[in-house]
């Protein structure tokens, strides 16, 4: 919101500089978005939040300031002169709903001249971004600007039955507002309507067929107010914001919709000439009860960090101009009218916290007696992803939402939980897979010139009603980079195979069986699936042109907790403590049979000492058959409690090879 510092020192005394204003204004959590010298004024940018409506014109900002200086508040004056004819014997203004719309005041205002504004006014709303339209219709603006009251000037004599309505709108009924757009209502919606017809969308912008023109001879000025969400909802479907709904919206001050029908109407008298004719009409169905709000002494300090002086919270009440009065525990607080944020003890230390300065409270953390403790798989999770960093992949962390037809590609057969209210069309869904967001985020690398990526994302999926936690690991690009002595290598299926083998063997999972089908987005005979536990290999071709991704892309997808339970329990044994001994064999066998066979073979001899085979060479061509093939095999005997025998080692070599003779047709190579 534009602020006039010349505006607020009309208002409040202030003998600071703009820019030490601004300083006052952070301090007490006006945030100060810019600051710009405008001639001999300056304009303040205020972000105001959305709970601080009292702060969204001159005379809120002016309160504020009276509560950091302790000045007072100087309320605009004026005066009215009214005619002997009253209005009500004109005019009638009744409410249907009063549950949308709280009060509604009026004012007649008859003999107008419209005409264009001084220029003190013009310059004051351009200064702040507002376009002068008219003598009337500025006004209306004016005083929106400095008290903060929304208000619309009718053409009364346009206005059918001399008579205001406040009802709900009816089915397909229709508008066309000051935009010169035809909108189609509806009876969520609250409008102001005349004997035959809706005149203006309450609260949000008024109709073109009852606006002030050159030829308006006779006024009805408007001052409301009504329900903000009611207010806000009908802004959103008629995608409709003004000035009017944003202040409407976040909560207006009922008991400024009179002083500001008044101040709107000397003014316009003042500019337009006119007769005012007696008595306001105020339809006030339900007057307002005012807030109270209790305060303990002993809260201050357990909410704050630090106990404040009485004397200092019954000043910044009174700067606050909220009544207060001395309880037992604390205070009790009747909270003036245009604070709609204040309500409960909370708002009150917020206020406290706020004007006795928060850095007056030290920065301490709260007493805790308890303790803390992870999730079940808290530990499993950090080794994994620990494990995954080692291996050169790097986590991403993106949304859950997606889009129907993209799960549907990826996971056709199971159904997408559908969000109520989406943040957009492309975000509908919650995801059954974590295969798209991880082409999005390797396409967004490959988009930012980043080709060579290796990602993980450990998340959930939603399927069949419930929710799983899963892992992808994908690659694309090169494993390693061209070097001064080695070439640029790719990343392959084998180093994909790798990367999951070393986190099967980390977690100790025995391997499954694999799986006859694989989904589709994998690319056929490139694949490899372990039961429900993972499936891993290329992506098929077609999805990867989907993605515009020039390179293969290479996945692994987990069941999380699969993985975890799968773990089998890993066995320690003792150093041991008598050596061992190694013997070495060079086997010729049929070039049909495999090292599958052969270890089978040793296997079979059930040897207990045996404790571990394996092949170290092997030549396709040599001093033998074409139909042969030699195979070095090492053999490792060792005994858990004594030192073994050269005779007892070649009674094991000798049933080994026995073994290997009449299996496999084995001999043993001179």
């Amino acid at each position: 919101m534009r602020v006039s510092y010349r505006w607020l020192k009309e208002l409040v005394e202030i003998a600071e500089t703009p820019q030490q204003l601004g300083d006052r204004f952070t301090n007490v959590g006006l945030a100060v978005d810019a600051l710009e010298n405008s001639g001999n004024d300056a304009i303040f940018e205020l972000d105001v939040a959305t709970n601080r409506p009292d702060c969204l014109s001159h005379l809120g900002v002016a309160r504020e300031v009276a509560a950091i200086y302790g000045s007072a508040l100087r309320p605009p004056k004026f005066q009215l002169r009214e005619s002997e004819k009253r209005a009500a014997d004109v005019f009638s203004i009744s409410i249907s709903d009063p549950d949308l719309c709280a009060r509604y005041c009026g004012r007649y205002i008859a003999g107008v001249k419209i005409g264009p504004s001084p220029e003190w006014l013009k310059a004051r709303l351009e200064l702040l971004g507002v376009r002068s339209i008219n003598n009337v219709a500025d006004v209306t603006n004016y005083v929106m600007l400095e008290l903060g009251q929304p208000l619309h000037a009718f053409d009364a004599d346009t206005l059918a039955g001399q008579q205001i309505i406040v009802r709900r709108a009816d089915f397909d009924e229709k508008l066309t507002t000051l935009d010169g757009v035809e909108r189609k209502l509806n009876p969520s919606m609250l409008v102001i309507a005349d004997a035959k017809r809706t005149v203006a969308v309450a609260g949000v912008m008024g109709g073109g067929e009852t606006e002030i023109s050159a030829s308006t001879g006779n006024v009805l000025l408007e001052s409301a107010n009504f329900d903000a969400l009611s207010i806000r909802k009908t802004s959103r479907a008629l995608g409709l914001a003004t000035e009017a709904s944003y202040r409407f919206e976040r909560g207006a001050d009922i008991e400024m919709a009179r002083f500001a029908c008044d101040r709107a109407a000397a003014l316009i008298q003042e500019l337009a000439g006119g007769t005012i004719l007696r008595d306001l009409i105020d339809v006030y169905p339900r007057p307002r009860t005012p807030v109270t709000a209790t305060l303990r002494r002993n809260k201050i300090g357990a909410f704050l960090g630090a106990s404040v002086d009485d004397a200092i919270v019954d000043g910044i009440f009174e700067r606050l101009a909220f009544k207060s009065k001395h309880t037992h525990e604390g205070w009790s607080v009747e909270v003036p009218s245009h604070r709609v944020d204040i309500g409960r003890e909370e708002d009150l230390l917020d206020e406290i916290a706020r004007h006795h300065g928060f850095d007056k409270f030290p920065a301490t953390l709260p007493k805790w007696s308890g303790y803390g403790s992870s999730l079940p798989s808290e530990s499993d999770e950090r080794f994994l992803r620990n494990r995954l960093a080692a291996a050169g992949y790097s986590e991403i962390i993106p949304m859950a939402f997606s889009d129907e037809s993209t799960e549907r590609k990826f996971r056709p057969q199971i159904e997408p939980v559908r969000l109520t209210n989406p943040m957009a069309e492309d975000e509908a869904v919650l995801r059954t897979s974590l295969v798209p967001s991880i082409l999005r985020a390797i396409q967004w690398n490959a988009y930012h010139g980043i080709r060579d990526v290796q990602l993980y994302e450990l998340g959930k999926v939603y399927r069949n009603g419930g929710e799983n936690r899963s892992l992808i690991i994908a690659a694309t690009g090169a494993l390693r980079p061209k070097g001064v002595h080695e070439a640029e290598r790719e990343f392959g299926f084998y180093d994909l195979k790798g990367d999951v083998e070393d986190l099967l063997h980390a977690f100790n999972v025995k391997l499954q069986s694999g799986v006859d089908s694989l989904p589709a987005y994998y690319h056929p005979g490139r694949a490899v699936g372990l039961g429900d536990l993972l499936v891993f290999g290329e992506l098929h071709r077609d999805y990867v042109r989907d993605y515009k991704l020039k390179h293969r892309v290479y996945m692994a997808e987990f069941d999380v907790q699969l993985l975890f339970e799968s773990r089998a329990p890993r066995s320690i044994e003792a150093v041991p403590r008598f050596p061992s001994i190694r013997r070495d064999f060079s086997l010729l066998l049929n070039k049909a049979v495999k090292y599958a066979d052969v270890e089978q073979a040793v296997r079979a001899v059930a040897i207990p000492q045996l404790i571990e085979i394996e092949p170290f060479d092997r030549l396709e061509r040599g001093p033998f058959p074409e139909s042969k093939y030699a195979l070095a095999i090492s053999l490792t005997y060792q005994s858990p409690d004594r030192t073994l025998t050269d005779d007892e080692v070649e009674v094991f070599d000798k049933r080994i090879l026995d073994s290997l003779r009449q299996r496999l047709g084995a001999e043993l190579r001179q």
